[in-house]
């Protein structure tokens, strides 16, 4: 380690931060396996530029787990453990971690990821006096040798949950009165629970969307699949997505209904290039008004796409015939059957 490494590490040290009683604490939670991670993680949160924080630390791995002590450079800390000391699985730690939170606001964090400094504080100005007791940020994902590879959280509605969470966990923050309605993790989830609680918020509250990049997730690190190259297992996935559905089958139809709103995520898979999202979203906007130009355009060209030229040629053919001097739906039925062509004459 280098001199300039040395002095940085000591800086680190030694920066310490006083709470302000006079503002909401925030508890930032943190469901630790005891990583070499975890202090990166600790540190993030006691660097909050939010003026009240404190950080509780689960001891999801158990016994095994090293003392802590009472602070993390100034900020209260308490690290909790399950009945026994016993090892805990993702869901029961995080319900561990709710019932020792104090604070009016709850943030997740993992331990092998991290929070800007200015994180808790953007979203907390954002609130202010707003109705939503959810609000959320985007986070970058990056690689193990910490290149970004992805951006997760963007604007949207409740229709996402049909397909995956709304956020990682680590950018929302939530209101305590959720938990007191009744908001838990459920312990049926082993994995993915962060999708299944998302759920139990969103049938209590709408979510507030902040558009800044406040955390960093590295998405490449852990076994649990839920994450990004090595650590994505699609077939896990699918299975447990599966499951929530039917779990939550009457609002996640209730919010299928929702003409704009599912119009609206359609456009956004599309515009993604989340063909299949895109064409589930878009088809069944179709379905809820089959005569919307926009629905049989959006929808048209989410075929295209995927390759049904027929499908895509019927609907933009009847968008151009409710609206013929549209020169956008003209050039997109004319990109349509351009590509018919191209094939037709292989």
């Amino acid at each position: 380690m280098g001199l300039l490494d040395r002095l940085r590490g000591k800086r680190e040290t030694d920066e310490t931060f006083v709470n302000d009683a006079t503002l909401p604490l925030v508890s930032i939670l943190i469901r630790s396996m005891d990583r070499k991670t975890l202090d990166r993680a600790m540190r993030s949160a006691a660097r909050q530029t939010w003026g009240n924080v404190e950080i509780i630390v689960v001891a999801a791995c158990g016994a095994s787990h090293r003392t802590l002590a009472d602070d993390c450079m100034g900020r209260p800390l308490r690290l909790v453990f399950g009945y026994n000391q016993q090892r805990l699985s993702r869901p029961a730690a995080a319900n561990a971690a709710l019932d020792a939170a104090h604070g009016v606001w709850l943030n997740f964090l993992d331990d092998d990821d991290e929070l800007d400094p200015n994180h808790v504080a953007t979203l907390m100005q954002a609130i202010g006096t707003r109705r939503e007791k959810l609000v959320y940020s985007a986070t970058r994902v990056v690689d193990k040798r910490g290149k970004q590879i992805a951006r997760v959280g963007y604007p949207g509605n409740h229709v996402q949950l049909f397909f995956h969470s709304r956020a990682a966990s680590s950018t929302m923050m939530m209101h305590r009165s959720l938990v007191e309605d009744g908001a838990r993790f459920d312990p049926a989830f082993d994995v993915h629970e962060d999708h299944d609680f998302q759920i139990a918020c969103a049938t209590r509250t709408d979510f507030l969307f902040v558009d800044a990049i406040t955390a960093t997730w590295h998405g490449q690190i852990g076994e649990s699949g839920c994450g990004f190259g090595p650590n994505d297992n699609h077939a896990q996935r699918i299975a447990t997505v599966t499951r929530i559905r039917e779990k939550w089958q009457q609002p996640l139809q209730r919010w299928l209904r929702k003409f704009d709103e599912v119009l609206f995520v359609g456009k956004m898979y599309l515009d993604g290039g989340d063909l299949p999202a895109a064409l589930e979203c878009l088809e069944r906007a179709l379905a809820l008004r089959p005569t919307d130009v926009n629905a049989l355009n959006l929808c048209g060209m989410a075929n295209f796409e995927a390759g049904a030229l027929d499908r895509a040629e019927e609907l933009v053919t009847r968008a151009v015939k409710r609206l013929p001097r549209q020169p956008a739906l003209r050039d997109n039925l004319a990109r349509i059957r351009a590509r018919r062509a191209e094939f037709s004459g292989s």
